[in-house]
């Protein structure tokens, strides 16, 4: 048997995580220098009180101990361990889990570097537990899983660049927001590119929608705020195509703290 471990910026519902038998690492977010630690996308209580009024805000990576402690029960039980984590590129986590498995000496333990965050790295977890399920042993799936991730897309939306740009993974040169006039901006081969500037929900509702493939296989739809354009967006892909799975899940407390408080990612993946 081979168990899929990931971190928590893939934003799973606990219940989800518990059906599909992935174990989630828990990724760190310091607020007025007390750590905390991100639950799943349903479990983070009021978070948002709590980055609004801190004066200090910042993430970290997990403790390689703490994948070190997952990753040994799983071989102790006698599983492989396929731990897909956030993309390297905006974050320690990939580094801290393949320290992990380096220290436990154990050669049934894969780390890949997603090269995605939230219903990106969603997406790729799920198809991994769908591949394993189908038989697939951990060489293959890692090949094949290299391969999806080039077919799985997110695009997204932050009401105040401000954040990100602090965060360091946005762009210095990119002026804050005015007149409800918001960035388009797409993560490509892990990190953070500019595609445009929308004026107004209805078109940022419409730009969004474009950029979801016709052939796109599942959707997952992330949000930080009022929720209305993307559960307008979940609203209008349910009608238009009632087969295709659709996802609403929030964003946590370690991605709030570097896109804002009001954010909108969709995210998709095709055959």
């Amino acid at each position: 048997m081979i168990t899929v471990v990931t971190d928590s910026c893939a934003y799973f519902k606990e219940m989800e995580a518990n059906a599909l038998g992935v174990k989630i690492i828990p990724v760190n977010y310091i607020a007025n220098d007390r750590t905390y630690l991100e639950s799943f996308s349903d479990k983070n209580d009021e978070f948002e009180q709590l980055i609004n009024h801190a004066k200090k805000l910042s993430t970290s990576q997990p403790n390689p101990a703490a994948f070190l402690s997952c990753f040994e029960e799983e071989t102790k039980n006698g599983n492989d361990v396929l731990c897909i984590t956030m993309s390297s590129r905006l974050s320690g986590t990939y580094s801290a889990a393949h320290a992990a498995a380096k220290l436990s000496g154990k050669s049934n333990i894969a780390v890949m570097d997603s090269r995605l965050i939230a219903g990106g790295l969603n997406l790729l977890v799920k198809k991994a537990v769908s591949l394993i399920d189908g038989g697939m042993q951990l060489p293959e799936a890692i090949k094949k899983l290299e391969q999806v991730r080039e077919k799985i897309s997110i695009v997204f939306t932050v009401a105040d660049l401000s954040p990100l740009k602090k965060s360091g993974r946005g762009f210095a040169k990119m002026t804050t927001n005015i007149l409800n006039i918001k960035p388009v901006l797409h993560l490509k081969e892990g990190v953070v590119s500019f595609g445009g500037m929308v004026r107004g929900n209805s078109n940022i509702l419409k730009e969004l929608m474009e950029t979801i493939s016709p052939h796109a296989e599942e959707v997952v739809v992330n949000y930080i705020g009022s929720g209305t354009i993307s559960t307008n967006i979940c609203n209008m892909l349910r009608a238009d195509k009632p087969e295709l799975p659709v996802s609403l899940n929030k964003i946590g407390p370690v991605l709030a703290i570097h896109l804002g408080l009001d954010a909108v990612a969709v995210s998709h993946i095709i055959p």
